[in-house]
């Protein structure tokens, strides 16, 4: 046992940072968690690409869990799609720590960052940490070398590249330095406060204890990308775990900018199956903070046809934003493929 389980879902290229093509993506990460002054802690790396990795974690002053995504939970990605929820799932699975601190890949520490979330732990919270974008080594600031090979300026999903210089440029300012976008509201707080429920985003912590009782990450936002994270922490304050998520100013991450994960992995150019945000409202709608072992009904999945967010469902191709307007093959191949499984059950298998 552990006080705490880092847990790190990856399946990036090894040389994947933007603007140091001699780095691996891993050594930063590795070499923070080698420098932390809070010891007791095991590192879970679930690789999407276990079995092409070649990083050696042997001879490391922590012990680490580098495994492959559970056969049980890469039914996403077996189809080269997104599948975040059943890699964080799988980290769920390995974890003996008593408090699970998920992280992003790409990314670097200072030496008191375990140490935060031990602490506010130990003081009745759950800490998350808020992310500054490096590029080349230095923190990313927006000006036209960022809109030439920055990640969100050059890989963002927004449609045109006008429309995205014009969204980045309203969040950042024109020579801002790229960083999380609840900065500004958590230092005007007083630089500490308690997270609204849809705040719980990559850098989070929560006990092991609560993510076997929701059951997980809800894979049925697989397949696409967003808003697991986002519903993870609304379905534990459904749960009943309230006004534990706090923000603090000085709790940051160096994220370095990074390229897109390889084809080999997510296809490219991909329709989306269904809306994430209309699944997140249906678990809120329906008070569903236990997932991956209850079946959305047909009345549940027309809901969600329903309240897309973006370009609704529609039969015509040429005008959605989703395959087949969310009526043909894939997304009757998500509908009749959900989630059943309980991580209880297979966290004593492993």
């Amino acid at each position: 046992m552990y006080d705490i389980s880092v847990v790190m879902p990856t399946a990036r290229s090894d040389y994947s940072i933007i603007g140091q093509p001699d780095l691996h993506f891993l050594k930063p990460t590795i070499r923070s968690l080698a420098d932390q002054e809070f010891k007791d802690f095991e590192f879970i790396v679930v690789d999407a690409l276990h079995g092409s990795r070649g990083y050696d974690f042997s001879k490391l002053p922590f012990d680490v869990k580098h495994v492959p995504v559970h056969p049980n939970h890469r039914f996403w990605l077996d189809h080269k799609r997104w599948g975040v929820a059943g890699t964080l799932n799988t980290g769920i699975i390995h974890a003996e720590g008593e408090l699970i601190v998920r992280v992003d890949d790409c990314s670097q520490f200072g030496p008191d960052f375990l140490r935060r979330f031990w602490d506010g732990y130990e003081s009745g919270v759950w800490p998350m940490a808020m992310h500054i974008r490096y590029l080349g080594g230095e923190p990313a600031v927006f000006n036209d070398e960022y809109r030439k090979v920055g990640y969100e300026a050059k890989y963002s999903e927004m449609v045109s590249e006008e429309k995205r210089f014009n969204v980045l440029g309203r969040i950042y300012g024109e020579g801002g330095i790229v960083k999380d976008t609840r900065f500004e509201l958590v230092r005007g707080a007083g630089g500490r406060l308690i997270a609204p429920v849809n705040w719980m985003y990559g850098y989070s912590s929560f006990t092991t204890r609560a993510a076997v009782k929701v059951n997980g990450f809800d894979e049925l936002f697989d397949g696409d990308k967003s808003l697991e994270d986002v519903d993870f922490g609304s379905r534990l304050v459904m749960a009943g775990y309230t006004d534990l998520f706090q923000l603090d100013i000085e709790h940051t991450v160096i994220e370095h900018e990074h390229m897109p994960l390889p084809e080999s992995v997510v296809a490219k150019d991909l329709k989306n199956i269904k809306c994430n945000y209309a699944l997140y409202l249906l678990n809120r709608r329906k008070g569903r903070w236990r997932t991956n072992d209850n079946i959305l009904n047909e009345e549940d999945l027309a809901y969600i046809k329903k309240e897309s967010l973006v370009s609704p469902c529609d039969p015509d191709p040429e005008r959605s934003i989703y395959e087949d307007g969310c009526e043909g093959e894939l997304f009757r191949l998500w509908a009749d493929n959900q989630p059943d499984f309980d991580l209880r059950d297979e966290r004593l298998d492993v």
